[in-house]
């Protein structure tokens, strides 16, 4: 029956090749005519706009700014920071590239029973459909991508958001269903993700419908419906399930690096790190987080050295002193948590990125930012002994060979112990928190093997190698120790959820909307570092406003009235937002 598929497939991409003529070059690539579509370079073509959908960079900063994973640098308040026109890009990457693909595909897979292809692009599908109404709310379902190439509907009415997610976890459902033989891809399709196994995409499916349990707790999620995906036995609980794309290390035609890595390796200045996560990872427990030089690498170690002397005292700007002041807290810092940083997330240790809503101008800095690391950008393994210049034209490091995080092992752990704390779902909280940060850990450690350990970074007194650096095996036992001796000392359900939540975002370096969601769902982590202008009236942003191509060009979309609005899944009050 394979042989037979894949025949089939070959006659009918054969045939299109013999039969394409100057007006069929001509089609619109974003509505493909399923008569002309060649089905392996469009499944190729889904999986690239699902990474650029699911790994957007508006998203990413955008998701990764309100949850103080990264700085916030466009303005003083998030009005000012963030604009109707930044989702412009992945409005049309979603509904003018990714979703006309993957039903063109299904149009022309299904006949030919490539059900495991069908399912992953079902899947796929149901992601990007969830993540756009956790940024947005409403957004078009039903109406979108109908009246065909010919006469598309240009002007699509919104679904709800409660409707959209429900049309996901149908696709997802379908997807499982069909996945249910074990048959892995039965076409010649490249699969970045899995390889065409059946099994892990199936795994995939039903996790993200852990996913969406979770995220709608306050509006309709059970615990019930945990209990039975746990029962199931087929989610992500191991790290060589994780759900991510897989970056190369070719500079040019095509640069398929990280765009973490192409935003800080080549000859920019990269982007700011939050002086807030930073301080998490690498002084708020008392040590230092063994994944910390593994998450950022610091171009500079001894920042005092530079803020003391005249000369190099214009390359900070820290808004409420001239130069970083390690006496000083700003009052309003000093109000949430007396620990809280300020501008800088370490002065011992020379981690140096900007506070929150810290939007002024740029001084001459670029030599000095803490910038990304090893994981997961395939940039430089912090070794603490050759820091320097990173802006080498992509010499340096795994030269990008990094992963876009979608979903990892160690979050389904987090939140199932986030289930269990808040929802009523059985199982063991405690055991379930040491084994997410065990599988984050392991993650963060596994990518030692994109560089050189071998490499010889001094002789004089003895020689060092880049792996006689890497954090030694009795530092992550003690990590995990410290933080289940924490758990095991808090007082109520409520102390525990806090330690959960603090330790997930940690892990959730790489992807910014699920430590977004976290925030909106459940408040926490608590004490993140408020706006550095105190005086700003600064709500929150519980839902992305429109981008402006989509309320301009559509007369049936309204522009929401504030950034106060919360997705249908946020029913907590504005309290716990700042």
């Amino acid at each position: 029956m394979k042989l037979f598929k894949k025949i089939a497939l070959a006659m009918i991409v054969l045939s299109m090749a013999a039969c394409a003529d100057l007006d069929e070059l001509l089609i619109n690539p974003n509505g493909v005519d399923p008569s002309q579509a060649d089905a392996v370079s469009l499944y190729n073509s889904v999986q690239l706009g699902f990474r650029n959908v699911a790994y957007s960079g508006a998203v990413y900063n955008f998701t990764t700014g309100l949850s103080r994973m990264e700085a916030e640098t466009g303005g003083f308040t998030y009005v000012a920071s963030h604009a109707p026109t930044e989702f412009s890009g992945l409005w049309s990457a979603a509904y003018a590239g990714l979703f006309p693909d993957i039903d063109a595909y299904i149009a022309i897979a299904e006949p030919l029973g490539l059900d495991a292809e069908v399912a992953s692009c079902k899947i796929m599908k149901a992601y990007s459909l969830m993540m756009m109404v956790d940024l947005f709310d409403d957004i078009p379902l039903s109406q979108a991508g109908m009246g065909g190439a010919d006469t598309p509907n240009t002007t699509p009415t919104a679904d709800t958001g409660e409707e959209v997610y429900a049309a996901a976890n149908t696709l997802l459902d379908e997807a499982i269903a069909a996945l249910a033989s074990g048959e892995g891809f039965a076409s010649a399709a490249f699969d970045n993700f899995y390889g065409g196994d059946a099994g892990d995409w199936s795994s995939v499916a039903s996790t993200l419908k852990l996913r969406t349990a979770v995220t709608t707790k306050l509006a309709g999620g059970t615990g019930a419906q945990v209990n039975a995906l746990v029962d199931g036995g087929d989610l992500i609980v191991a790290n060589g399930q994780n759900f991510e794309w897989t970056y190369g290390t070719n500079r040019a035609n095509p640069n398929n690096r990280h765009p973490f890595y192409n935003n800080s390796y080549e000859n920019n200045d990269g982007a700011y790190m939050s002086n807030w996560y930073m301080w998490l990872l690498a002084e708020s427990k008392g040590f230092v987080d063994p994944r910390t030089r593994y998450y950022f690498f610091r171009q500079e170690t001894d920042l005092e050295s530079i803020y003391t002397d005249p000369d190099g005292a214009n390359a900070f700007d820290c808004i409420l002193t001239a130069v970083p002041d390690p006496e000083f807290i700003p009052p309003h810092y000093e109000a949430i948590s007396p620990d809280m940083p300020y501008c800088l997330g370490s002065y011992s240790q020379g981690y140096f990125g900007r506070d929150h809503l810290n939007g002024s101008g740029i001084p001459p800095d670029g030599a000095i930012r803490t910038v990304y690391g090893l994981y997961p950008a395939g940039g430089k393994f912090d070794n603490d002994i050759d820091n320097g210049d990173i802006q080498n034209a992509g010499t340096d490091g795994a030269l990008g060979e990094g992963i876009a995080p979608i979903w990892q092992a160690s979050w389904t752990h987090f939140q199932l112990a986030e289930a269990v704390l808040t929802m009523g779902a059985n199982g063991d909280a405690r055991q379930l928190l040491e084994d997410a940060i065990v599988l984050s850990q392991d993650r963060v450690r596994s990518f030692e093997d994109k560089v050189d350990g071998n490499r010889i970074l001094a002789t004089v007194p003895t020689i060092v190698t880049v792996a006689d650096t890497y954090v030694a095996d009795s530092l992550w036992t003690e990590y995990v120790e410290f933080v289940m001796d924490e758990y095991d000392a808090a007082g109520s359900d409520d102390d525990r959820m806090a330690i959960v939540a603090r330790e997930y975002l940690i892990a959730l370096w790489g992807n910014g909307i699920e430590g977004y969601n976290l925030y909106r769902r459940t408040c926490l982590p608590a004490n993140l570092q408020p706006s550095i202008d105190p005086a700003a009236g600064n709500p929150f942003i519980r839902s992305a406003l429109y981008p402006a191509t989509h309320v301009n060009l559509n007369q049936n979309i309204t522009q929401k009235e504030n950034i106060t609005t919360p997705v249908f899944w946020d029913t907590n009050d504005a309290s716990c937002n700042y």
